[in-house]
């Protein structure tokens, strides 16, 4: 069962990286020699990044182990203050 996860989790990463414009040998070195974590951290960093060579740029990132870009930081703290009342306990109460 877990070599089914596995394999399932490798297939949905190689099919991603295709999508960006990965080659074939990239996606290869990417999912045998780095840890998938790394993986699919660098492709959720991707639409955050100025590449303008996605495919290669993964490459590297993940390589590198490169750090999250500032700007999904700001995407994910813009998230949470469109909502303020996520962030209210249960038992708070909205003043009149």
């Amino acid at each position: 069962m877990k070599s089914a996860m596995s394999n399932d989790r490798l297939v949905q990463l190689a099919v991603e990286l295709f999508k960006i414009g990965v080659s074939k040998s990239g996606v290869e070195e990417l999912l045998s020699l780095h840890e998938l974590d790394e993986v699919e951290r660098q492709i959720a960093y991707l639409p955050y990044r100025k590449a303008k060579r996605p495919e290669a740029f993964v490459i590297e990132a993940v390589r590198r182990q490169y750090s999250p870009p500032k700007e999904f930081y700001y995407a994910h703290d813009s998230t949470q203050s469109i909502n303020p009342e996520k962030s209210l306990d249960a038992d708070a109460e909205l003043s009149a």
